[in-house]
Order: C-alpha cells, then sequence, then structure tokens
C-alpha cells in the first residue's frame, strides 16, 4: 500500500484528489486555483491524499442516500405522513444495511476478505437508481425526491466530464501545490 502525504501544506486540503465523488473534486479545483499561500504556516500539518479524507462530502452523500430512501419508503407506507416520516427512519436504515450485509456475505463467498467498499458503493448505488426510476413515475410527492436524485447525478456527471477536459490542469496544480 502507497502512503501519500502531504506536510506543512494548508492549500493541499483542497487538493482534487482528495475527494471521491466529481462534483467536490471541481470545487476542490476551483479552489484550489484562488488560494492563497497561507501567511502562517502550521507547526505541524500532514494531510493524506486519500480520496475517502473528507467528511463533509461523505457524511453528505451518506445523508443523500438515507434521506432519499426515507422519503421513498414514507411514500410508501399507508399511514398519516407524519407517522409516515417517522417509521421510515428505522425502516430506512434496515433497508440501506440489509443489502450490504447480505451482499458481504455473498461477496465474501465468492471473492474472499478484502476491500469491497466499490463494489458495495456500486450496488447501493444501482439499487437507489432502480428505486428512484421507479418512484420518479408515480404521482406520490417522492417524484420530486427522485427527480432531484437523477439531478445531483446528472451534475455529478458533468463536473466528471470538465474534470476530464481539465485533467493535465488539475494534475499540473496539484503537483505544484505539493512542491
Amino acid at each position: 500500500m502507497m502512503l501519500n502525504v502531504v506536510i506543512d501544506r494548508p492549500d493541499a486540503r483542497r487538493l482534487p484528489s482528495r475527494h471521491r465523488f466529481a462534483v467536490a473534486r471541481l470545487i476542490g479545483y476551483i479552489l484550489l486555483g484562488r488560494a492563497r499561500s497561507a501567511v502562517e504556516r502550521p507547526e505541524h500539518l500532514i494531510l493524506s491524499i486519500d480520496r475517502d479524507q473528507t467528511a463533509v462530502e461523505m457524511h453528505l452523500t451518506a445523508f443523500w442516500a438515507f434521506a432519499t430512501t426515507a422519503c421513498y419508503i414514507a411514500a410508501s407506507l399507508p399511514f398519516a405522513l407524519p407517522l409516515s416520516i417517522v417509521l421510515s427512519v428505522p425502516l430506512a436504515a434496515a433497508a440501506i444495511h440489509l443489502p450490504i450485509v447480505l451482499g458481504g456475505s455473498i461477496l465474501r463467498a465468492f471473492i474472499g476478505d478484502g476491500n469491497h467498499i466499490k463494489i458495495v458503493s456500486v450496488i447501493t448505488m444501482a439499487l437507489l437508481l432502480i428505486a428512484s426510476s421507479y418512484v420518479a413515475t408515480t404521482r406520490s410527492w417522492a417524484r420530486f425526491v427522485a427527480w432531484l436524485f437523477f439531478a445531483i447525478l446528472l451534475l455529478n456527471s458533468v463536473a466528471a466530464v470538465i474534470l476530464w477536459l481539465l485533467r493535465g490542469s488539475v494534475q499540473s496544480a496539484e503537483e505544484r501545490c505539493v512542491r
């Protein structure tokens, strides 16, 4: 395993390679270009260059998936909306974790031990995509949540294309920052 770290460079917080999703990488690239060197350098600052180190990005994504699932469950329950919302919170937690637990057992049986974060993430997003496709075609209030889900996916796709087009510029900006 290769460990990439940046030492005593506060600007490295904005490196696009420290973010998982394209929108966050694009925002990081824009902020990196606008950053000025800090006048006061920290005494000791060590930042890892790992895509999973941005807590805000990870928490927002987890909340988005959870809230989307909870809305779909609340819309499908036959109770009044306030009761459906209350019941949908624990049901959404179970609905999200059930495929992970069952899928993890199957993955371990076929693939073995290891880091299966990417596979689990793809499965989770695929299930949300399938559920959103269904909910978007209904007349429920949750169809707006489904269309918001698709809008966020589209936004991330557009950011990925922009980053691909700017890949040389992004790489040189990162290299300037870590030198």
